[in-house]
Order: structure tokens, then C-alpha cells, then sequence
């Protein structure tokens, strides 16, 4: 029987417990795997994840295509001369595009878990869709879920997606899940339905507020409104649908 576990923040990773059967899955609800659900499922030609500002400007000086987007924010403040990463913006300006994106704490998860044999990235957004791929190409592997958290911290809103994808792939599989993958299950099921008003009350969700982005709040705060499963490839650096890596040959 595979097991399910849930590591609470970025910062509980230890690369060295990768092996080459493990798989990561990322959440960082607010906004990064949201943004990069979202942007993929409306065209964007793939994601470069970036852990910092430094990184960002020297990826974008490497670019041979001029038509990549740079986005990125640092504890919840844009980045000067980038945009902000949020995701119904971006949404309307990434068709054929390459997003170059750095933010506080989803792409540095991200990074962090380089070592695993396959890393995704999940959110309400695509969550049956992540659940279903999962199942299908995963079944005989530990799935770790990765949540982002906030500055070291753990965060309502990434457990509670965590929780979500529990939920889904319990009802498709037997698992063995590990008493933190127990718990993000059940503190989804009683907030089940009640994604937005948690939000709202999380230390990022106050925060967005304050930006004023109630509205992709709500939008993020939506379950399975896309059937995007985003693939995070450690050769290439770069973040795709599965189905773009399945159709070149080159699916981790």
C-alpha cells in the first residue's frame, strides 16, 4: 500500500529522505501554485521557478525570446519593475509566454525539493485533476505533499489544499496516510465548502486583502476549475503540463 504524508512547511524538507521513487507535491494556495495552475491553463508556454529577485534578473538576461513575463514579489510586496503574481492578471497576458517567477515562499518549496523523482504543483484549481494523474502514474509511490507555509510558518490555506487532495485521492485508491496527511484530511472536511471564508482569515489571506485582491482570493479559493497538471522538470528548470513533457518525450 503507497503512503500519503504532508510535510506542514518549506522549511520541515530534508533533501537527503528523497529517494528515487518519491514524489512532491507542492501547494502554495496563495499564490504561487494557484498562479502557475492558472497561467499554464491559459496558455503560457511553460513557468521558470526562481528562489529570489537575483536569480529572476539573471534568468531573464539569458533569455533568447523577449516575450517572457517577469513576476515575482518578496514577503507579499512586488518586486520593482516585475509583476505581481497574481494569477487574474496574469491569466490574460501569458498566451505563448514564458513566466519567470520568484515569490517568498511556493517556487523556494519548489527548489527545495529538487531531489524528489517527480514534483508537482497543486491547488484548489486542479486538485481532481492532480488526484487522478496521481493515481494513475503513482499508486506504488510515497506522494509527499509540500506545503509551502510563510516565512517558516505554517499556513491555514496550504494544509487545507493539502487536505483537499487527500480527500480526492482516498476516494480513488487505497493509501496508507501518515497522521499529518490524517489530519490536513480532516480539517478539510469540516471547512469543506468554506475555502474562502478560511482564506480570509489566514495571515496571507488578510494580507491579500489588504492589496486589494479579494477577487483572486475567490478565484484560487475555487475547486477543480481546470484540468492543468503542472510537472516541475529539475533537468530542464522549467515547469510544464504533463502533457506537454508526455508529447516531446521528455516526462520525468
Amino acid at each position: 500500500m503507497s503512503k500519503i504524508q504532508v510535510v506542514f512547511k518549506k522549511e520541515d524538507i530534508e533533501p537527503t529522505k528523497w529517494t528515487n521513487h518519491s514524489v512532491a507535491v507542492i501547494f502554495d494556495v496563495l499564490l504561487a501554485t494557484s498562479t502557475i495552475t492558472s497561467v499554464l491553463a491559459n496558455g503560457a508556454k511553460d513557468v521558470l521557478p526562481v528562489v529570489n529577485e537575483a536569480e529572476a534578473k539573471r534568468k531573464a538576461a539569458d533569455q533568447v525570446d523577449a516575450t517572457y513575463l517577469l513576476s515575482g514579489e518578496y514577503n507579499g510586496v512586488t518586486i520593482r519593475d516585475f509583476h505581481h503574481p497574481n494569477p487574474l492578471w496574469l491569466k490574460k497576458h501569458v498566451y505563448n509566454r514564458r513566466l519567470i517567477l520568484s515569490t517568498t515562499n511556493g517556487t523556494v518549496a519548489i527548489k527545495k525539493s529538487e531531489q524528489a523523482s517527480s514534483i508537482y504543483m497543486a491547488s484548489l484549481l486542479n486538485v481532481q485533476a492532480v488526484a487522478e494523474w496521481l493515481t494513475k502514474k503513482h499508486s506504488h509511490h510515497t506522494i509527499t505533499l509540500v506545503c509551502a507555509g510563510s516565512g517558516g510558518s505554517f499556513c491555514l490555506e496550504d494544509f487545507y489544499g493539502a487536505g483537499a487532495l487527500v480527500s480526492k485521492l482516498v476516494g480513488k485508491g487505497s493509501w496508507e496516510l501518515s497522521d499529518s496527511a490524517k489530519a490536513a484530511l480532516l480539517f478539510y472536511e469540516q471547512y469543506i465548502d468554506s475555502a474562502f471564508s478560511l482564506f480570509q482569515q489566514s495571515k496571507v489571506g488578510e494580507m491579500l486583502l489588504n492589496y486589494g485582491l479579494e477577487k483572486d482570493l475567490h478565484y484560487v479559493a475555487r475547486e477543480n476549475v481546470y484540468e492543468t497538471v503542472p510537472l516541475y522538470s529539475s533537468r530542464e528548470g522549467l515547469i510544464k503540463e504533463v502533457n506537454s513533457y508526455a508529447s516531446s518525450g521528455q516526462e520525468d
